[in-house]
């Protein structure tokens, strides 16, 4: 997700012509070694265009990636994240700590643009996340900025949350008359400040595999190499959306509001879940309504990608889970042996995937929902997957694997919660 006069992000077309003469960006990504290349790439963006500018680069014509950013641990690790063929797409870094307010100030900028900021933040507030925006009159955590930016190109994004979940800031806007102007509409404007906000809360362009859908001239249209690790969003769709207000280009002038499918794609992410805390914060054993068995990390392992299996129950720590509800309708559940978290791995979406523990991160892969059953059981979802909790195979066996799977409610993916504390020894 990002700008140029396309708002290739920002980067809007003002007219078909300038799209075409003003937009694009440069052909040959001068002064960029192989080696940093080879680092964007790596991390999911397109290798097009790539601009050398003051301590970083400008990737898919409105992203700044800060050389501390490529040269930091993330670089290792792909972070784009595909969200169905054509529809929404998000990075494996969002904000953390919810509820969170981000302050949003504006800088140096006519007064329209601080009209369509408050435009902008509206339309996110009035989604009732547990992510919301203020603006505030100076030192914002995400601060909008004037920047000349050369002829066409509307704006820059400051990149995406960071490893701990901040936003970045700052995100530059071009003012001048061959760009957005002084006195644009605003609720164009606020059109492309909700886009680049979107980038800072780890939302990537609509169109990520097919830039040409929005922005014709591009002779490039997949913005980025990180499709393997391709993650639909729960109930968005698999085809293009003309609408979406985080489509990689924009026409002059036009106004895109949050359509139907944005909103899914929003409160996938930052939405309140349905469930609720319906048990209490503390350790129990979850033990399988079919096998009778109880849920373990096997062998007692306190290594990161260490199984979860079932067995018959002897009271060790290993069979023991520290449940904590984080408020926002799910529960995270910690092994007491390992303090490692369930977690399914690489934040798979496919059916058989099987259960693990993991240092914990706050990923979605880790987020669970208890839903009740009239037996007193649970099934126990996936925030990330909406896959639930499964032996495999409805095995009896000790040693049986976990894994997910659709939810079909028999009963070797019900689950009985019973209380488990430890007993500290009084002598």
């Amino acid at each position: 997700m990002k700008l140029h006069t396309v708002i290739c992000a920002l980067t809007l077309f003002l007219t078909i012509l300038s799209c075409k003469k003003e937009s694009r960006p440069d052909e040959s990504p001068a002064e960029v070694s192989q080696e940093t290349i080879a680092t964007i790439k790596k991390l999911g963006y397109s290798s097009h265009g790539i601009s050398r500018v003051a301590n970083g680069y400008v990737v898919e014509g409105d992203i700044f990636l800060s050389d501390k950013y490529l040269n930091e641990e993330n670089a290792g690790k792909p972070t784009a994240l595909r969200i169905a063929n054509g529809e929404q797409y998000r990075t494996t870094n969002l904000i953390k700590r919810l509820p969170r307010v981000i302050t949003v100030s504006v800088s140096n900028l006519p007064s329209v643009y601080v009209t369509a900021t408050d435009i902008a933040i509206a339309r996110y507030n009035a989604l009732q996340m547990m992510l919301t925006f203020q603006r505030v009159a100076a030192n914002g955590e995400v601060n909008i900025n004037y920047a000349s930016l050369g002829a066409g190109v509307l704006g820059q994004s400051a990149g995406f949350p960071d490893a701990s979940g901040n936003p970045p800031s700052p995100i530059l806007l071009n003012a001048d008359n061959n760009a957005l102007g002084s006195n644009p509409d605003q609720n164009y404007l606020a059109t492309v400040i909700a886009h680049e906000l979107g980038h800072t809360i780890g939302l990537r362009h609509t169109d990520y595999f097919n830039r040409n859908y929005s922005c014709p001239w591009s002779p490039n249209p997949n913005e980025g190499d990180a499709g393997v690790y391709a993650l639909p969003i729960y109930g968005t769709p698999t085809t293009e959306d003309p609408n979406s207000w985080m489509l990689a280009c924009i026409g002059a002038g036009q106004n895109r509001p949050f359509n139907a499918n944005d909103i899914t794609a929003l409160m996938f992410l930052y939405g309140m879940g349905t469930g609720t805390n319906l048990i209490p914060d503390g350790i129990y054993k979850a033990t399988s309504v079919n096998s009778g068995k109880v849920m373990e990390v096997y062998n007692s392992s306190l290594a990161d990608m260490g199984a979860v299996k079932q067995a018959t129950w002897n009271g060790g720590a290993n069979q023991r889970w520290i449940f904590t509800y984080l408020n926002n309708g799910y529960y995270r559940i910690k092994n007491v042996n390992s303090s490692r978290v369930l977690d399914i791995n690489n934040l798979s979406l496919a059916e058989g995937s099987l259960l693990i523990q993991y240092g914990w991160h706050d990923g979605y892969n880790q987020h669970w929902q208890l839903i009740p059953n009239s037996d007193g059981s649970y099934l126990i979802q996936n925030r990330n997957s909406k896959k639930v909790l499964d032996v495999f195979g409805a095995s009896t066996a000790d040693g049986a694997d976990i894994a997910q799977f659709s939810p079909h409610g028999k009963a070797n993916q019900r689950w009985y919660l019973t209380p488990a504390p430890i007993e500290l020894n009084k002598n």
